[in-house]
């Protein structure tokens, strides 16, 4: 049996997919097919791990009313859970997929989450570290009510007890998980934000900052090398979704005693590009993948 990979999500959501014809500003748009479904980043990397043969538990936070459609999403996609009660409700997100402009996504913010929400979220993660997590990955927006430290002392917690952090997060989140010990994934943009490159942070502590390019791959940068990976051939489709499938990816190899760089690279390009295939975030086309694995090309940069 694989490690289990825990993912974090402190403000979740619930996914909903609009596919239309045309996306047209101002009038009145039938919807054909709909799909909605549990949702926030760390819950599709959750999916992801599961599809890629791991084991996996989605940690988050859920509203306190009843009933909880979050909790019931998660049944009905028959992921394991530990959810903490210490919202008014869930958000929605709503992605709207055209076969010319793409996806137009519209994401609510959230409600503020109370005050038992940060105790309740680090006593549920330490449980689940000492139940012996394989790795984790905190994935997401930070909703109000908590600190933007909060992923930052999830991921200090993670490497107290010798487990393997990612945090994929933006923002101030991400300027604060800058020194926590994490393994960093933030996209081009993110890592502009912070100010400095990726050896910067590798320098300052970061075990790794693997950096998403979108269509044109990512690249790694650790202690010991820094590599670049683009994807085989271009891919259209959803892209929603597509950096949390990345990130499982790279939780798969973080449990290993020794991580490959090129390999787990490869890995993060091209299961990402597999769940661009795919309608909605949380799922990943995998005989793209095994095809695409093999054909990543990876360039050592340093």
């Amino acid at each position: 049996m694989t490690p289990r990979i825990v993912t974090v999500t402190l403000n979740p959501a619930i996914d909903v997919t609009y596919r239309v014809d045309a996306l047209r500003v101002g009038e009145t748009v039938r919807v054909p097919d709909v799909r909605a479904r549990a949702g926030g980043k760390g819950v599709n990397v959750a999916a992801v791990v599961r599809e890629l043969g791991g084991e996996s538990l989605v940690l988050a936070l859920t509203t306190t009313r009843a009933p909880d459609e979050f909790r019931i999403g998660l049944d009905e996609l028959r992921l394991a859970h530990r959810l903490v009660r210490a919202l008014p409700a869930v958000r929605r997100t709503v992605a709207v997929v055209t076969p010319a402009d793409g996806t137009t996504m519209l994401q609510e913010n959230g409600f503020p989450a109370g005050e038992a929400a940060e105790a309740g979220i680090v006593a549920a993660l330490r449980a689940e570290l000492a139940a012996g997590a394989g790795a984790v990955v905190i994935s997401g927006s930070v909703p109000a009510g908590l600190a933007a430290d909060v992923p930052a002392k999830l991921a200090r917690l993670c490497v107290r007890h010798d487990v393997p952090v990612i945090a994929d997060v933006s923002g101030a989140a991400l300027r604060e998980a800058a020194g926590s010990g994490a393994v960093l994934m933030p996209n081009e943009d993110e890592l502009a934000d912070l100010a400095g490159s990726g050896q910067d942070l590798v320098t300052a502590g970061a075990p790794a900052v693997v950096a998403t390019l979108g269509p044109e791959g990512a690249m790694a940068v650790t202690a010991g090398g820094a590599w670049r990976a683009r994807p085989a051939e271009v891919v259209t489709g959803n892209p929603a979704g597509a950096g949390d499938a990345g990130a499982a990816a790279l939780a798969m190899h973080l449990t290993a005693s020794e991580v490959d760089w090129p390999v787990a690279l490869a890995d993060v390009v091209a299961t990402s590009a597999a769940a661009v295939l795919r309608p909605v975030a949380g799922e990943i086309d995998v005989a793209a993948r095994e095809k695409w694995i093999r054909a990543v090309k990876v360039e050592r940069m340093r």
